[in-house]
């Protein structure tokens, strides 16, 4: 199994973003909050630390400038920190540059600018593939405008992640699986999903206030991401996050008003893919033995298949009268399964 590949993330909150998001408040998601003026300076303190990092531990990868727009710096400003990480690649530091930005703001006089740096990897902030949900989202682009830049994104030989986001203002779960799929077919290199969370300061939080929002409950955010993430791994595609990243800033009082929060999330959505995938099993098997199935995973897979707080063992318990075992087989890989019925 190869080792997982490293990212050295620096967040620039709201960073060269045009303006804010409905749902945006990225002061609130990251602990830190570097001014547009200490930028440089805020980049320059983490390369230098990371470099410490990764010169004892021998841990190479990219450096990641991520909770802003980055593309939309000022372009003097994207010279000196993609000129101080160059000169950490040329040294073996890092592997290469990656950075998350919206798909309008990549346009031709940037991407002249970036194609003359190591970039490896660029995310995409598109959030969803609906126009009306953009729209009612206030995004400020159309769908057609996120096929245009993955067009430049891979004309560059850059790698594509595409961030989605479930449950925005005018959002179904039909659109929001329609999204999925034409990201699939974009053929993302891997996607991103989270949950819309109504967050202190935003416009979305005086929209809920004003009983014009009403986000997901967790229940139905886990219920639209389960057959999301289904679609990833029939493609092939690496869901690399799902929900927001635990950060003790955003789980202050009166940060999060309401929506779908869960510092396991994904881990969530993991365990309910395997609970529906078993049950369709059982639900075909013409006989069960109560005590005697044997659930035969990936090692990885087990705490997964077992359920947050064996929360799959209990279902299985109440709903089949099946009293599973869950095993670790070294043999099998990713989301393979070997059920045991010894009837």
């Amino acid at each position: 199994m190869s080792a997982k590949k490293m990212i050295y993330p620096v967040f620039l909150p709201h960073a060269g973003c045009p303006f804010q998001c409905v749902y945006c408040n990225q002061r609130v998601v990251v602990s830190h909050d570097p001014r547009e003026s200490d930028i440089l300076e805020f980049v320059e303190s983490a390369l230098r630390a990371y470099s410490n990092q990764i010169c004892k531990s021998g841990r190479t990868g990219e450096i990641a400038f991520f909770g802003g727009t980055f593309s939309a710096l000022p372009l003097a400003l994207i010279e000196s920190i993609l000129g101080a990480a160059a000169i950490l690649i040329r040294q073996g530091i890092f592997t290469g540059i990656r950075f998350s930005t919206r798909p309008d703001c990549l346009g031709g006089d940037v991407v002249d600018l970036l194609s003359r740096y190591p970039i490896r990897t660029v995310e995409l902030g598109v959030q969803s593939l609906s126009d009306s949900v953009l729209q009612k989202s206030r995004r400020g682009y159309c769908v057609r405008s996120v096929y245009d830049t993955v067009k430049r994104a891979r004309n560059e030989g850059w790698m594509l992640g595409i961030q989605l986001m479930a449950g925005l203002p005018g959002d179904t779960q039909g659109l929001f699986l329609d999204s999925m799929h034409k990201a699939i077919e974009i053929e993302a290199d891997f996607l991103r999903i989270y949950p819309t969370l109504v967050l202190e300061g935003t416009a979305l939080a005086d929209s809920f206030r004003n009983g014009l929002y009403s986000p997901l409950s967790l229940d139905e955010a886990v219920t639209w991401l389960v057959p999301a993430y289904d679609l990833a791994l029939r493609a092939g595609i690496p869901v690399i996050r799902m929900g927001l990243k635990p950060d003790p800033a955003l789980e202050k009082p009166g940060v999060i008003l309401a929506g779908p929060y869960h510092p396991a999330f994904g881990c969530l959505v993991k365990c309910r893919w395997w609970r529906d995938r078993i049950d369709k099993h059982f639900a075909s098997s013409s006989r069960l033995c109560g005590d005697d199935i044997v659930l035969l995973v990936s090692p990885n897979q087990v705490s997964d298949v077992i359920g947050h707080g064996k929360s799959n063992l209990r279902h299985w318990k109440s709903q089949w009268s099946i009293s599973a075992k869950v095993i670790g087989e070294a043999g099998l890989a990713g989301v393979e399964m070997i059920v045991e019925n010894k009837c």
